[in-house]
């Protein structure tokens, strides 16, 4: 195969995009490091100090600091209850979307991308005064069943657009072996679609993890979450530019490592099905 001169130039350009796109990507967390890791006048010299003494005050500031803890633990908690549930409702609504005919069935289809895209403002206040009266306002479980407003929508549809690919020539072996649908939605579709459920459950983790504004509403001190824990280092009149700065990387570390584990499942998952002649 001849390489030519077009075609070498059109390599080094896709470099030099995806160089920079990595560096606009990374710069925010660097400077956000920097900032963690210097005294509150390093921090904000003019010009900046790029060469400094780091330090680790801020970080052991969050140790200290009432609440820090438990909401990082309520982040790891929520995250895994609110996933969990929206992979195994998921799963099984997505099979029978795809495997059952119904009225409406295209409908459902578009109501669970609209469901999907609803601003997290149209339900947050109707959410809180339900919460207030079943008592799950402020608590783990409560924050994780809201969560399913988005994560579920998103779940189903992705895991179905997995299910389209397993072929149906499997799912009528297995129902003449004698199983029937559960049988064959556990022995034939979870099995080939694993990297698609892998994947929609690590960008469903990702997504809960993140958010901020169900959170910041729906929780005051026993559920709050490590997103909010962030964001109480501003207050009234000043701002803790360190710990908050040290705060946020303590936040992005646990999916920044999860991302990069994770990467090879969400690669294959979203490329599920995509040689498929």
């Amino acid at each position: 195969m001849v390489i030519t001169r077009r075609d070498q130039n059109e390599r080094l350009l896709a470099y030099l995009i995806s160089l920079a796109a990595i560096l606009i990507t990374l710069f925010p967390i660097v400077w956000l490091l920097g900032i963690a890791l210097k005294s509150q006048r390093d921090a904000f010299a003019i010009p900046p100090k790029l060469v400094f003494e780091p330090i680790a005050d801020h970080f052991l500031f969050l140790l200290d600091k009432p609440g820090f803890v438990e909401a990082f633990q309520n982040s790891v908690y929520v995250t895994a209850l609110g996933v969990a549930i929206a992979i195994v409702i998921a799963i099984v609504a997505a099979y029978g979307i795809h495997r059952f005919k119904f009225r409406g069935k295209k409908l459902f289809g578009v109501w669970l991308l609209l469901a999907y895209m609803l601003p997290e403002f149209l339900y947050i206040i109707p959410m809180y005064a339900l919460y207030q009266r079943i008592g799950l306002y402020d608590t783990q479980i409560g924050l994780a069943f809201v969560y399913q407003v988005h994560s579920l929508p998103f779940a189903v549809w992705l895991i179905r657009s997995f299910f389209r690919e397993v072929p149906g020539e499997l799912d009528d072996a297995s129902r003449i072996d004698g199983c029937n649908h559960f049988g064959s939605l556990r022995h034939v579709y979870i099995p080939m679609a694993a990297p698609g459920i892998a994947a929609t459950a690590i960008l469903t983790a990702i997504w809960i993890w993140n958010e901020l504004t169900i959170a910041l509403s729906l929780t005051f001190g026993e559920a709050q979450t490590i997103t909010v824990a962030v964001a109480s280092f501003r207050g009234y009149t000043s701002i803790n530019w360190g710990a908050m700065a040290a705060a946020s990387i303590v936040a992005i570390v646990p999916m920044l490592m999860f991302a990069v584990f994770a990467q090879k499942y969400i690669v294959k998952g979203l490329t599920l099905g995509s040689l498929k002649g």
